[in-house]
């Protein structure tokens, strides 16, 4: 059986459930609450998440967040507080695969008996697994608490992508998170979410944390969250690089992340004219050059970088043009002497004629 639920108006992904000879109506009302991510009081030990209000005429039984089946023999299904975490489950929504190979949608009649309650925000980001695959994340928050010095709201992360050992699990997290009386950020719990990775060759569980710092709890006519900021990314390759004048190297890549790849390191020596020439503009330590006082560029006496400049060149041009000229001039004497005494033996041939 298939079964495709809607969380918050939103639709979920289709999830398969096998129907064997013992599956019992519980197991699949385990099913559906997994699927649809609603968290129970267990979630979280320190401050379980809490009952929803029975509204309902005649009823005075808890309301505990879950899918059970009650004494008079009817499957309810209560969501987690308010109105981005209501699920609904609609006719079609449950899809039986028949032995023949056919199809049929059983109506297991389902109505809404209590509305959702509760102004609630929610926000949707991607976070990227040790393999830089993205996974999507949905937090929704609302209203748990109000007294005269604090205001207090619930918490829930969902996860489509939360792949458990076996089954499946869409809640990956849930906490407080508490405000004062002028709206200011106070504390969080349980702020870390974890998303299981068993069925793929990424690091297992995806632990990520989430700063609710940044926001406010202040009255307005609709609430809004939204992620700002996030430190993961997925892959990407190198696409350019800087050195700066501090001598590190940083790296640019393709999927926006900027990396420091390295640190330049220069070295002055008490008496370069020491240094011994290796060829190729390269030069060793030598004898009396002295040791060499390595840092960062502009520290210890050291020299300084120039970011994006090119370099000049460092050949002594007039020593080197003297050189070339001595050479020159003395390729010409030889060439003289091999001419002279060449037409020295030819003279002296003749003198035999």
């Amino acid at each position: 059986m298939s079964f495709s639920g809607r969380k918050g108006g939103r639709a979920l992904e289709t999830q398969e459930f096998a129907i064997t000879d013992t599956t019992t109506v519980q197991e699949l009302m385990d099913f559906v609450r997994v699927t649809t991510g609603i968290q129970r009081a267990a979630d979280d030990l320190s401050n379980p998440v809490p009952s929803s209000v029975n509204t309902i005429p005649g009823d005075t039984t808890s309301l505990a967040p879950g899918a059970t089946i009650t004494p008079d023999g009817r499957i309810r299904i209560v969501s987690n507080n308010g109105i981005d975490a209501a699920v609904t489950v609609g006719l079609s929504a449950f899809v039986l695969a028949t032995a023949d190979g056919g199809l049929a949608t059983p109506n297991l009649g389902f109505s809404t008996t209590q509305d959702a309650k509760g102004q609630s925000a929610a926000a949707d980001f991607l976070v990227f697994d040790s393999l830089g695959i993205p996974i999507n994340v949905r937090v929704t928050t609302v209203m748990e608490t109000r007294t005269g010095t604090a205001t207090t709201y619930r918490w829930f992360a969902d996860s489509a992508d939360n792949d458990p050992l076996t089954g499946v699990d869409l809640s990956v997290g849930t906490g407080l998170v508490t405000f004062d009386g002028q709206g200011n950020f106070l504390t969080a719990t349980n702020t870390q979410v974890s998303i299981d990775r068993r069925n793929t060759p990424s690091a297992t569980p995806l632990d990520f944390d989430l700063d609710f710092s940044a926001i406010s709890g202040l009255e307005n006519e609709e609430a809004t969250l939204a992620a700002s900021r996030q430190d993961g990314s997925g892959a990407g390759t190198l696409s350019s690089f800087t050195i700066g004048e501090d001598g590190i190297v940083r790296g640019a890549f393709s999927n926006g992340v900027a990396r420091t790849l390295g640190q330049l390191r220069l070295a002055r020596f008490s008496n370069p004219a020491g240094l011994e020439q290796r060829g190729q503009n390269m030069f060793a330590v030598g004898a009396n050059s002295g040791l060499p006082v390595e840092g960062n560029p502009g520290q210890n006496g050291i020299a300084t970088l120039v970011s994006g400049a090119v370099e000049l060149s460092n050949t002594d041009i007039g020593s080197n043009l003297i050189d070339l000229v001595l050479a020159t001039t003395q390729y010409r004497g030889n060439t003289r002497v091999i001419t002279a005494a060449q037409q020295l033996l030819e003279e002296l041939l003749n003198l035999r004629r």
